[in-house]
């Protein structure tokens, strides 16, 4: 697909995204075409969640394991894996970033990691290689399904300080549309002035929101009005590209 391709070469101000977050506590990219690109994308993801066993929240497994296919888990706990006290219900699905068997969503991922990789100061496949870099790239779609899933408002904490010298951003992107495949609820984060924002309908399918560890995020209940089903395409859904240490297997689902 052309418009995947180009995200390769997307030119990006690093700095002045830095600063922003710096300031405002995240930023907003909405680099031209990329709604196609997300669309693909989901496409892909949506294949997967048709193909792909759900696993419980506490079974454990490593990036060695994703080299078999996609592992998806439901993620619902009043804590996250490691037992910070951040409640979460929603599904979460791993995939193997430089696997060829979904290629949009892989394209998708590579173009988070090679950003957060700049904005990072780091080499742009750090991550791909854990026993090089100590980390491997944790990518993912988080899918909170209508029927009430949320996360509640919370800072990371645990990431900033595991990668020890690194700078910490993380990258979301939407991967589904306010209106279209839910219509309440949603991500959320609260500016250095206080104020809350609706990711969702500020941001949406086709852009990246940045935010780094000092920002006050999370998704209030989605679709709280209509019956729980882990199978359906309807929910709010985000692509995540974080680095998880190559020591600790992933527990992790914020």
């Amino acid at each position: 697909m052309g418009e995947v391709e180009e995200l390769q070469a997307l030119e990006v101000n690093i700095d002045s995204i830095r600063k922003e977050v710096a300031q405002n506590a995240f930023s907003i990219l909405r680099p031209a075409g990329f709604d196609l690109v997300c669309e693909a994308a989901r496409q892909d993801y949506l294949k997967a969640l048709q193909a792909t066993e759900m696993k419980p929240p506490g079974v454990k497994f490593n990036y060695a394991d994703l080299e078999k296919g996609p592992w998806r888990k439901q993620a619902i706990s009043s804590t996250n894996g490691i037992g910070e006290p951040y409640a979460q219900f929603l599904q979460s699905m791993y995939f193997d970033h430089q696997s060829s068997a979904y290629p949009h969503l892989n394209k998708l991922f590579e173009f988070v990691i090679e950003l957060r990789n700049q904005l990072m100061d780091v080499p742009k496949d750090f991550g791909d290689d854990p026993d090089r870099d100590g980390f491997w790239n944790a990518c993912r779609v988080h899918h909170y399904p209508a029927g009430g899933g949320f996360m509640v408002m919370h800072k990371d904490t645990y990431f900033p300080v595991a990668l020890g010298e690194y700078s910490y951003y993380q990258l979301l992107v939407p991967f589904s549309k306010k209106g279209r495949d839910f219509t309440t609820g949603g991500g959320v984060v609260v500016d250095r002035h206080g104020v809350k924002h609706n990711t969702d309908e500020l941001a949406g399918m086709g852009s990246v929101l940045v935010y780094d560890g000092r920002t006050l995020h999370g998704v209030e209940d989605v679709d709280s009005h209509e019956l729980l089903n882990f199978e359906s395409p309807k929910g709010r859904l985000c692509v995540v590209c974080n680095l998880y240490c190559k020591e600790i297997p992933e527990r992790i689902d914020k």
